[in-house]
């Protein structure tokens, strides 16, 4: 049987395996310099805001579906 990488606590996903935690590692590396490169190129807060959103629900629902693909919820 294979170990799951997350356990889900209520609405969340907490990383439990190697696996899960490189997951998570990866989707906060891939923000760290979207967000660094849109606060330095923005105009205004609303448009960093815009921008920030579009690679971070990107991301979110990418790091959700392997957290609900690879997790002990049934």
């Amino acid at each position: 049987m294979e170990q799951p990488w997350f356990k889900k606590t209520g609405w969340l996903f907490l990383p439990v395996h190697p696996l899960g935690y490189i997951v998570t590692l990866l989707a906060v590396i891939f923000m760290i310099p979207v967000i660094m490169t849109v606060l330095r190129n923005g105009h205004s807060a609303s448009d960093d805001l815009y921008e920030i959103f579009v690679y971070g629900t990107c991301t979110a629902f990418w790091w959700k579906w392997v957290a609900e693909k690879t997790s002990d919820a049934k």
